[in-house]
């Protein structure tokens, strides 16, 4: 049988066939594309899609393993929940390594142009903007309209190269997108080092 299409109706495939409810043996579930635990839509469900879709374009990150040579690999791509949408498989080792480029191929099918999005750009904000009431409306205020509503992502500056993205929880019902920080310009830089002392 082949894979269906689509980040739910994979899922759903994922969880038959670790179940053995299919023909293919329990032990290639970790080989069919599903859902990354801890991920929108990755929650347990073999008996049909969990839920109805949602009503707007909800990003997701898809995974499975391949053996490449002696060792397994493993592969990511973007997924909507409310429509079969699929992006291109990225390969690499997680936590930044593929998985980020999946998911922001997601969001930039369920939110275009979010790159544009005005960014945290300090750590401890990552907490407290989204807990003020006051601080979160004055950053949203910048996004386009219905998005927040509709799950856009908070973009934040990385603390360090390749930090993943986090994907909604319970204390953050968002994807928390981590981008580059931009160049600093050279008139900031001391000339020398005894600018330093």
């Amino acid at each position: 049988m082949t894979e269906p299409t689509g980040a739910r109706a994979r899922q759903t495939y994922y969880w038959r066939v670790r179940n053995a409810r299919t023909r293919a043996p329990a032990e290639s579930a970790p080989r069919t594309w599903h859902i990354q635990p801890g991920h929108p839509g990755g929650a347990y469900c073999d008996l049909g899609h969990e839920l109805d879709p949602p009503a707007h374009h909800t990003p997701t990150l898809l995974t499975r393993s391949r053996q490449s040579g002696r060792r397994e690999q493993q592969e990511f791509r973007g997924g909507c929940l409310a429509c079969d949408w699929e992006g291109p498989v990225h390969r690499g080792d997680g936590y930044g390594d593929g998985d980020n480029d999946a998911v922001e191929d997601a969001h930039d099918h369920a939110f275009p142009g979010w790159r544009t999005l005005p960014p945290i750009t300090r750590v401890r904000d990552r907490w407290e903007i989204p807990q003020s009431r006051h601080r979160w409306v004055q950053l949203t205020s910048r996004y386009p309209e219905g998005w927040v509503d509709q799950g856009a992502p908070l973009v934040v500056w990385n603390r360090h190269h390749r930090e993943a993205h986090a994907p909604p929880h319970a204390r953050r019902p968002r994807y928390e997108l981590r981008v580059d920080r931009p160049p600093r310009s050279r008139a900031e830089a001391p000339t020398d080092q005894g600018a330093l002392f």
